[in-house]
């Protein structure tokens, strides 16, 4: 009986080790997931480079430019939960939200 007790209580320690472990890289925002994650969601509707076409949304320059560091990040979180104009709710999470705020402050300013 101590024993089956010991073994179980390891296992929930070890379960519960696991879960406080964590991946520093994946835990802090990156620049370039925030990159990919905007290429592969954004870039349908928003210009990567350069200047947006008359009548598109606005570039990402601009977007940098416009949105800096302190409301950056406030504003990703409202688009990703209630959409923008003609863009639905992103529906991306807390974690890409902040690598795409983390990418969109590494853009030089126009």
């Amino acid at each position: 009986m101590q024993r089956s007790f010991t073994i179980v209580t390891l296992g929930i320690l070890a379960v519960l080790a696991s879960g406080c472990a964590t991946d520093s890289e994946s835990s802090e925002p990156s620049a370039s997931r925030g990159q990919l994650i905007a290429e592969a969601r954004c870039a349908s509707c928003h210009a990567m480079t350069g200047e947006a076409e008359p009548g598109r949304p606005p570039a990402f320059a601009t977007l940098a430019a416009r949105y800096r560091a302190h409301s950056l990040r406030n504003r990703l979180t409202e688009i990703d939960e209630t959409g923008h104009f003609n863009m639905p709710p992103l529906r991306m999470g807390d974690a890409d939200v902040a690598d795409i705020a983390a990418w969109l402050d590494s853009l030089p300013l126009p």
